[in-house]
């Protein structure tokens, strides 16, 4: 049935325009037979910050949110560009529905607080719009992180600024409104300078944060999730990396709801900064926080994790600005810390693997051979062995007649392999055997190392 050229239909739908006129809208909308219904916002304003976005005119197969959907222009006009269209708000907005339905629109509306927002949820969108709401939530980078999880390509962000082009400011802070001395309304929390907002965009999680526009108090940045593809012709050699670790336990599990972050250990000639690094966890970039190089040509990169990343098993690579991409690693993330991998050694009764070989052990801190004792140090043994696929449950390294707690396994390529131990804490001065077998293995030969506790 064709609404919009329904008699009664039109009949009923003006009898609401006039009641709903009676209050002022937020944006103003378009309804079908050239009725409009007024807001605070007219059309050609609404239109030229799409425009000033850049979004695309053609969103033909594109899944678009809409937060802070107000009352839904923005909704209309990208579902209008063929994108399949979620428009969400924290509160219901009556001439969203009247539009909805005039306009016989297939929009999802839906009541949902930012905090609510989630992958579980909404799903995932192609591009997500968040528009005037940053400031209006009491925990900004909680929400930013919110929309980063539930963003496959580009979020579009506008909020309230201190600062704009006109007077800018260089200070990266916000200002705290405890109650309504913003405007006179106690919903407006926050107000962030320009370089405070990109570094919000960035700490949540998006790699590529381009500011579009700030001037009049109000700013706009274009957040991607994906880094810029590879160059075409490389003029550096792709990276090699080692192991990706989390920073508290050095292993390569993590845990929801814990504030831990990736720490990637690889090797590269090329002299490297955060502007130059190029993280990935399953294609999706992460800022760096820190790049450090412990040594000639040995290189560690900080970050935190993708927000919401479900449990399961994750591709971690890298590149430089300049470079392809390194080989793959797996992480895991579990639903709960008891869901990690048993640290306890899995043995087999069938020890049918040759037996490993010790090439070197080291104390990590300075790789020496000779260990103090000091709380950072780990004993790494690089170890020679056919197999494959080992991890924490299938090597053990015994110290003496002690069995070490197995932290870290790194494939280093060339059937050679690294394990890492706890040093035992109560380390006595002198000469000590290492040993190693796999769960399928017989020990390896002992190789001595030195403890000189501090």
């Amino acid at each position: 049935m064709d609404l919009a050229n329904n008699p009664e239909f039109l009949e009923h739908a003006q009898g609401w325009v006039k009641e709903i006129s009676k209050k002022t809208c937020y944006h103003t909308l378009e309804l079908p037979g050239g009725q409009i219904l007024p807001g605070i916002i007219p059309v050609d304003a609404l239109r030229a910050r799409l425009d000033a976005l850049q979004i695309p005119a053609d969103l033909t197969g594109k899944r678009v949110l809409d937060a802070g959907a107000a009352s839904g222009w923005n909704s209309f006009e990208l579902e209008r560009r063929g994108a399949d269209v979620v428009a969400v708000d924290c509160v219901d907005y009556p001439e969203l529905r009247l539009a909805k339905t005039a306009l016989q629109s297939r929009v999802d509306y839906r009541i949902l607080d930012i905090d609510e927002l989630s992958p579980a949820i909404v799903g995932t969108f192609d591009y997500v719009l968040f528009l005037g709401v940053l400031y209006h939530v009491r925990h900004p980078l909680l929400s930013l992180e919110k929309i980063c999880a539930i963003t496959r390509e580009t979020a579009f962000v506008e909020s309230f600024v201190t600062d704009s082009a006109e007077a800018p400011n260089d200070a990266c802070s916000m200002e705290f409104y405890e109650t309504d001395e913003l405007g006179g309304q106690i919903d407006n929390w926050f107000g962030p300078t320009t370089k405070c907002l990109l570094a919000l965009c960035r700490s949540a999680g998006f790699p590529r944060v381009d500011l579009i526009y700030s001037s009049g108090g109000r700013a706009a940045v274009r957040c991607s999730r994906r880094w810029e593809p590879p160059p075409q012709d490389p003029a550096s050699r792709p990276p090699w990396l080692i192991a990706a670790v989390n920073n508290r336990t050095n292993d390569n599990t993590f845990h929801p709801h814990r504030d831990e972050y990736l720490c990637a250990y690889f090797r590269s000639l090329d002299r490297i900064t955060r502007d130059s690094m190029r993280l990935e966890v399953d294609g999706y970039g992460l800022p760096a926080l820190a790049v450090a190089e412990s040594r000639p040509g040995e290189w560690q990169v900080n970050s935190r994790l993708p927000p919401d990343l479900l449990p399961g098993l994750h591709t971690v690579r890298l590149r430089t600005s300049s470079s392809g991409f390194s080989n793959e690693v797996t992480i895991e993330t579990v639903s709960k810390a008891e869901d990690a991998i048993p640290e306890g050694f899995e043995s087999s009764d069938d020890l049918c693997a040759p037996t490993p070989v010790i090439l070197a052990v080291e104390n990590t801190v300075n790789r020496s051979a000779v260990l103090h004792g000091h709380r950072s140090e780990r004993l790494a043994c690089f170890v020679r062995t056919e197999e494959r696929s080992l991890d924490r449950r299938r090597v053990l390294i015994r110290f003496d007649d002690r069995d070490l707690d197995v932290e870290m396994v790194i494939d280093l390529g060339n059937h050679q392999w690294q394990i890492n131990a706890k040093v035992p804490n109560d380390l006595t001065p002198g000469s000590h055997d290492v040993r190693v077998r796999t769960a399928h293995s017989h020990f390896s030969e002992p190789v001595k190392i030195v403890a000189d506790p501090a």
